[in-house]
């Protein structure tokens, strides 16, 4: 179960550098639309890889005897692994904000600041609100698995249809319910309406889990058409709040994530094949959840020092976000990831 993909990893960090460099980018003069565009996305192909990658835990904890017992460890490894370097994170953002202790932040430590609208007055830590998506899919999907895994039966199998079923009523509530005239906060970045995204990924590894990809021609390619799409419809609502764009979205970033999946899982033995990329992947991967957690706390660190917008200033902003994020990765989350319960599995005899 802890087996890591090098090109799943590298996949994991190019998608938070897809949020950490725009972001770097609209500190600058000018037009920020196709640097919001790409964070934008890069949050969705993480949603999609978060499924994905979670996908055998979760059917590790539906098709075992002892259900219960491996969903319990299974949240617990979820949050030993999610929830200490939020809340560092959290604390220092919160403090350089005068916002600690707080209502705000309470909800943000609860993650429920964005559970069925906008909570807080001062969205003082504005990136948790995926991080909130995440954790309550943790809470959530398992135990609808678990409701069809024993009621369900024959075709199709329970894993894909609770995977089905949960899509659809995350998108009846949010066709029904959302606030679409402020789709971007009110919407895009609610809990109860975005789950759906992560489920999407869960249901990608259902459907490509006895499918091997030999070639990336035809993935590349899709992922081409997908980022295309992606990328032309969501500028579109820079300019235009055209609903069926917005309720589109869920489905062509959904899309995307998929795409740039099964072109990773193409290029897995291109890149393993190659140790110096290997341990770059890697490398990438380790850092991804810390990169997405610290990279404005460095970024408002380097502004407060009236670093220089340009070359300098972005290598700068690069190097000191990687040596942060790296000695997180190895000083924190490495102690904590070792320590983490095992699942309790049968014992063969």
């Amino acid at each position: 179960m802890t087996h890591r993909i090098a090109s799943l990893d590298l996949l994991r960090g190019a998608a938070a550098f897809a949020v950490a460099i725009p972001h770097y980018a609209m500190t600058a003069p000018g037009d920020h639309a196709l640097a919001e565009t790409v964070s934008i996305l890069g949050v969705e192909i993480f949603f999609v890889l978060s499924g994905y990658v979670l996908a055998p835990q979760i059917l590790l904890v539906a098709g075992a005897p002892n259900k219960l017992a491996n969903f319990r460890i299974f949240l617990v490894r979820r949050w030993m692994r999610t929830v200490p370097p939020y809340l560092i994170a959290l604390v220092i953002v919160a403090i350089t904000t005068h916002q600690l202790v707080t209502a705000d932040f309470v909800r943000y430590a609860l993650y429920v600041q964005n559970f069925a609208h906008q909570a807080n007055t001062q969205d003082f830590f504005a990136i948790a609100w995926s991080l909130s998506v995440e954790e309550w899919f943790y809470l959530t999907f398992p135990p609808v698995l678990l409701l069809f895994a024993a009621t369900a039966r024959g075709r199709p199998p329970p894993a894909l249809l609770a995977a089905l079923t949960f899509i659809a009523v995350i998108s009846a509530l949010r066709f029904l319910f959302a606030d679409w005239s402020h789709w971007g906060e009110q919407v895009r970045r609610i809990v109860i309406f975005r789950m759906d995204a992560i489920a999407w990924g869960f249901a990608l590894h259902l459907a490509t889990s006895r499918i091997t990809v030999t070639t990336p021609v035809k993935p590349a390619m899709a992922l081409a058409a997908a980022s295309g799409i992606a990328v032309g419809l969501t500028l579109r609502l820079a300019e235009t709040s055209e609903v069926w764009i917005e309720v589109a979205f869920h489905l062509y970033a959904s899309a995307l994530g998929a795409a740039a999946i099964v072109l990773a899982g193409a290029l897995r033995k291109q890149i393993e094949i190659r140790p110096w990329l290997t341990q770059i992947s890697f490398f990438l991967g380790r850092i991804s959840y810390s990169t997405y957690l610290f990279h404005l706390i460095v970024l408002s660190a380097l502004s407060r020092m009236d670093v220089a917008y340009g070359p300098a200033g972005f290598g700068l902003y690069l190097t000191v976000t990687c040596l942060v994020t790296w000695l997180m990765a190895e000083g924190l989350e490495r102690p904590i990831l070792s320590s983490r319960p095992k699942y309790r599995l049968p014992v063969e005899g």
